[in-house]
């Protein structure tokens, strides 16, 4: 307002000089140089009048305009950085507010409020500065909703602290404040358990657990923590896909796939969830080609293939002192594949060689204890096997002994068993052999009380003996030769009844042998013969009665029988005969007695010369199919 009066002053001066200039000049002010030149009057001054009232005119205006020009320029503002507040007018306070409030920042809004939030509140102008804080502090809610929405819940929370108490503002930022945290809570334990789930590898439950966050909030898809997630499950699922390729190689257990396993993980970054795992797994497998590969190689007595799998082992996983140990030990086992005393003792020999401080120490005295155990085994069964070359019972039972010193943890303990199952088979067979020859002196008579003794002699050696399987053998072969005896007069008995025709006495003879004898199966072989011819005396009755009815029955009666090679022959022929009387009956009646004549063509059989023009009688007789119903047209 002070500058505003001065820019007043200062036009009513300019009016002042710019009305002075019509005024006469100060004779001291007037030099010969100066002085105006005096001219004679041309005309007098109501001649010019027009002019004088046209200058005076013109002056008035320039003033006028100045005067408005210098009243209507706007007084300069406060320099806003270096306001000094105590001595800083209201109105410039507030200016300056408002200028920062309009960058829309956080350091705008905070600025805002700070320039005008401690004036007293008796202050007149405080009911308008404290609308201008509350709506300030509502745009700060809005920023710091924002920083929410990205994620920035740390951010949100530094926002609203910003925000003055005693404000709408405040309360509101209060409630939203709990929602935030209540719904941060959870997104965090999301975005944690989608994190623990890539560490260990599982992409699939890190995936489920991002989706979920969209469904909380729309904008989290658009975080940059989010974006971060996802691109992390990416990568995680595609070095997961390496290291699952790299695990089926290194599950074939050989050197080079091991190898490439291996050489797969190193493509795992540092910075990866997976880099661990790919590192355990790295350790794991470079082991495996010397716990495994190379092991399994010396276990099949292959020393040069076992030492070159020892040597694959890369330098940078510090087994080294271990793949020297394992090579010394190695060299030690091989002397052992001789299976001699000797060999052993130089396999021990040469495993004490290895220093306490060796990784493999452990295993070296391990394996010492285990040779020195097997040296005992081999003595044993060395001096057991010399004394089983005696070939007695007696000779066999020390031999057994001997080799029964050999405790079961012994490495030669199931070699040491095959002796003694071998030794006591020997036994067996020397004390049961006299069994089975007295049993074979019984049955060589070859009669029903000859085959009798020798069974019930062989039955005497136990199922747990080693001649038993033999003895069962000639028992089986002398019950087949013994229900043979016993059996055959019922068969022969039976054939000769057949042999007189009398079909009936000889199924009955044939009958008594029993199910499961010997002779059980030709006689029931018999039985089937007979019981056709019966059947054909029966076809053949039919048939003489010489009536429709008759030959029908005949030809029931005799198809069945067309497979019996002994009556082949007549059964056509019966067939055949009978077929042509029904055609005949059937052709008289079709005039008469079309449905009877059709019955009696249907039962001539196949592959008789009347079956196929009892065919075509059939088809002259049957009755027209009836004709389709018109279908009723549609009601239009």
């Amino acid at each position: 307002m002070l500058k505003y009066a001065q820019n007043i002053k200062y036009a009513q001066t300019v009016t002042a000089n710019f009305a002075g200039m019509t005024q006469t000049p100060d004779p001291k002010l007037i030099t010969p140089e100066t002085q105006p030149v005096t001219v004679a009057p041309t005309a007098s001054w109501l001649d010019r009048w027009p002019l004088l009232v046209a200058g005076t005119a013109l002056v008035s205006g320039l003033v006028g305009f100045g005067a408005v020009i210098l009243m209507l320029r706007l007084p300069s503002f406060p320099k806003c950085n270096n306001l000094f507040l105590p001595t800083a007018s209201v109105a410039n306070r507030l200016y300056c507010a408002q200028e920062a409030a309009k960058t829309k920042d956080v350091a705008g809004l905070e600025r805002a409020i700070n320039l005008v939030a401690d004036l007293p509140p008796e202050h007149p102008q405080r009911a308008e500065i404290d609308r201008f804080i509350n709506s300030w502090a509502m745009d700060l809610l809005a920023l710091a909703n924002e920083q929410v929405q990205a994620g920035n819940l740390e951010a949100a929370i530094s926002i609203t602290q910003k925000i003055p108490p005693g404000t709408a503002a405040a309360q509101l930022a209060q409630e939203e404040l709990r929602k935030w945290q209540m719904g941060w809570t959870e997104v965090t334990r999301i975005y944690e358990e989608a994190e623990a789930a890539l560490r260990k590898g599982d992409w699939r439950t890190a995936m489920a657990q991002a989706s979920i966050l969209p469904t909380i909030n729309e904008s989290y898809a658009q975080t940059a923590r989010y974006q971060e997630l996802s691109r992390m499950i990416l990568r995680t699922r595609q070095e997961a896909t390496i290291l699952e390729q790299a695990e089926g190689l290194a599950q074939q257990g050989q050197v080079q796939q091991l190898l490439e396993a291996m050489a797969k993980t190193k493509t795992i970054p540092k910075d990866s969830y997976l880099f661990d795992q790919a590192q355990a797994k790295y350790q794991r497998w470079a082991r495996d080609i010397l716990d495994v590969a190379a092991l399994r190689e010396l276990r099949a007595r292959n020393l040069a293939g076992a030492l070159a799998a020892a040597q694959q082992v890369p330098a940078d996983v510090n087994l080294q002192e271990e793949v020297a140990d394992f090579t010394l030990l190695a060299e030690a086992e091989s002397q052992t594949w001789n299976d001699s005393v000797a060999g052993y003792q130089a396999a021990i020999a040469k495993a004490k060689t290895l220093d306490p401080s060796r990784p493999l120490y452990n295993q070296a005295q391990i394996q010492i204890e285990t040779w020195q155990q097997t040296i005992v085994a081999l003595n044993l069964l060395n001096q057991a096997r010399q004394v089983a070359g005696g070939r007695t019972v007696a000779a066999w039972n020390q031999a057994i002994a001997l080799v029964r010193q050999i405790p079961s943890n012994n490495p030669l303990w199931n070699r040491a068993q095959a002796e003694v199952d071998g030794w006591t088979n020997q036994i067996q067979i020397a004390e049961d052999s006299p069994i089975l020859t007295r049993a074979e002196g019984l049955a060589a008579p070859a009669t029903i009380a000859a085959y009798s003794s020798a069974i019930a002699e062989a039955q005497q050696i136990r199922p747990s003996r080693a001649l038993y399987p033999r003895a069962q053998e000639r028992v089986r072969e002398w019950q087949t030769r013994l229900e043979t005896l016993q059996d055959q007069p019922y068969l022969e008995a039976a054939k000769l009844s057949a042999d007189r025709g009398d079909w009936s006495g000889a199924i009955n003879e044939a009958r008594r042998v029993a199910a499961g004898r010997a002779l059980y199966n030709q006689a029931q072989g018999q039985i089937k013969q007979w019981q056709g011819r019966v059947q054909f005396q029966d076809a053949e009755k039919q048939a003489a009665l010489n009536t429709p009815s008759g030959w029908v029955r005949a030809i029931q009666l005799a198809l069945p029988l067309r497979s019996q090679g002994d009556i082949k022959p007549q059964v056509e022929q019966l067939l055949i005969q009978n077929s042509n009387k029904l055609l005949e009956q059937a052709r008289q009646n079709e005039t008469s007695n079309p449905t009877e004549a059709m019955n009696w063509a249907k039962q001539i059989p196949p592959g008789t010369p009347a079956h196929v023009p009892a065919q075509e009688l059939i088809r002259k007789l049957a009755p027209p199919a009836p004709s389709p119903s018109p279908q009723a047209s549609p009601t239009p």
